[in-house]
């Protein structure tokens, strides 16, 4: 087995969400007449600067709130909270967070008045729109979670745009969201890390549905797990293009468990069950583009350190199993940019040397 290498390992943060791409300038500067400031190309995330899309410099960090003594879905973050913590995060390099889900409406007034006050250094935002999973009577059928999950897509999108109200409810955030930080916001990731059983049975129960082409997504042989996602990725867009005339890069969220490679040698069957592959996905009228998202894990599930396939993977401190799995899932979309949530080398990185 050939043997890989590389001069030099990026440092990994443990709980941090990193993403990194060559920088040839990165610019605020007012949106292009299309009004679409951030878009994609077939290996990064780019930014308008006035004349065209460049590449740049991105690094990120996931934004979970958990405050000592609260549940995380307490969103108990104070306004004075929220203002210490954008500082340090900029003081710390990053210059994006990523969101789970939708924060209570002081979260976006705080981040507006931050980078309204910092207009050459501001701090971006990818808005997670969480997927539910433990709604009641739910039959493992992503289908069946269509109507919950389009409305709290667009929840999520009237929100940043300052134009929703959310009554009061109880482990997800709500209020007036009055301020417009639409400007701050560089991408959607819809989902969640949806579970393999999930996908076998829409699957089964669906089995037929191949194919969707709609205002800006398509894609034609397909599973129907595969078809839904895509349509939910086009029903994101649709609705920020139609009541916005706006457009933002998305991503549905992933994970190993659910990628398209072969994994023979992975002993739980569970986590090699089912697979959502995005690779066709065809991009109709989505000039913001997509990018594919994973949470990838370096010792999680066990194929990504037991398969013979990455073993012969090193860095400067010996075997490294997890760049081997990261090569061979980068080489797998190589029409959209890869970025590791949660936990991982950069995509960047690994097109650099691969």
């Amino acid at each position: 087995m050939k043997k890989n290498s590389i001069n030099k390992l990026t440092p990994i943060f443990v709980l941090l969400f990193l993403i990194v791409f060559p920088i040839k300038g990165m610019s605020q500067t007012a949106p292009p007449p299309n009004r679409i400031p951030f878009s994609t190309n077939s290996s990064h995330l780019t930014i308008w600067n006035g004349n065209e899309f460049v590449p740049f410099f991105l690094k990120g960090m996931n934004f979970g709130i958990a405050i000592p003594g609260t549940f995380p879905s307490e969103l108990a973050a104070t306004r004075s909270d929220y203002a210490r913590w954008f500082r340090q995060i900029k003081d710390a390099g990053f210059n994006a967070i990523r969101l789970y889900t939708l924060h209570f409406p002081r979260f976006y007034e705080v981040l507006d008045s931050f980078n309204r006050a910092n207009p050459q250094n501001p701090l971006l935002f990818i808005q997670g729109v969480w997927l539910e999973e433990e709604l009641y009577g739910y039959p493992k059928d992503l289908k069946w979670l269509t109507p919950s999950f389009r409305n709290e897509i667009k929840e999520n999108i009237d929100a940043i745009h300052g134009n929703r109200t959310i009554a009061s409810r109880r482990g997800k955030a709500y209020g007036n969201f009055r301020t417009d930080v639409s400007r701050w916001c560089l991408a959607f990731i819809i989902g969640r890390e949806i579970h393999g059983i999930e996908v076998a049975r829409t699957d089964s129960i669906h089995a037929g549905v191949n194919r969707f082409i709609g205002n800006h997504f398509g894609i034609e042989n397909a599973s129907p797990s595969e078809v839904w996602a895509t349509q939910m990725l086009d029903y994101t867009v649709s609705h920020q293009q139609q009541n916005y005339n706006t457009q933002r890069p998305i991503s549905m969220s992933s994970w190993p468990t659910l990628d398209p490679l072969p994994h023979p040698e992975e002993q739980n069957p569970d986590e090699d069950l089912a697979h959502i592959d995005l690779s066709r996905l065809q991009l109709l009228n989505a000039p913001a583009g997509f990018f594919v998202s994973y949470h990838a894990y370096p010792y999680y599930p066990n194929f990504i350190s037991w398969q013979s396939s990455y073993q012969g993977y090193f860095d400067e401190f010996g075997p490294n199993s997890y760049l081997g799995y990261l090569t061979e899932l980068r080489n797998h979309y190589p029409r959209f940019p890869l970025i590791i949530a949660e936990y991982g080398l950069p995509s960047s990185w690994l097109n650099a040397h691969y």
